[in-house]
């Protein structure tokens, strides 16, 4: 995203684009591994009822269960912000080139 010859930034669509891209693909990645784990933590916690651990086993799908999902929307925003701003750079970039390909105004 920058330019070492120049110090300055540049900001290439594509690779906002493309960094939405893995965001979106982590989230998607991440929602079967969780559900699954919440889903067999409280399957094994019911099946031992009666048993110490059953109360641990709850807990433990239950507790994890917000903070993952909170992790999986984050993920969703973040590749949605991604996106938008590489839109917002796209439409500057093409406003400024039209800006400067106008005719000049009044000739010699």
């Amino acid at each position: 995203m920058g330019d070492n010859a120049t110090r300055k930034v540049a900001i290439q669509p594509t690779d906002l684009r493309a960094s939405a891209g893995i965001a979106k693909s982590l989230g998607e990645e991440l929602g079967p591994p969780v559900q699954n784990a919440v889903n067999t933590s409280e399957t094994v916690s019911g099946q031992l009822a009666g048993w110490s651990i059953a109360g641990g086993l709850s807990q433990l799908g239950t507790g994890w269960s917000k903070p993952l999902g909170d992790l999986h929307q984050r993920l969703a925003d973040t590749a949605a912000n991604l996106n938008a701003n590489a839109t917002a750079h796209e439409h500057k970039d093409r406003a400024i080139a039209g800006a400067w390909a106008v005719a000049p105004q009044g000739g010699k």
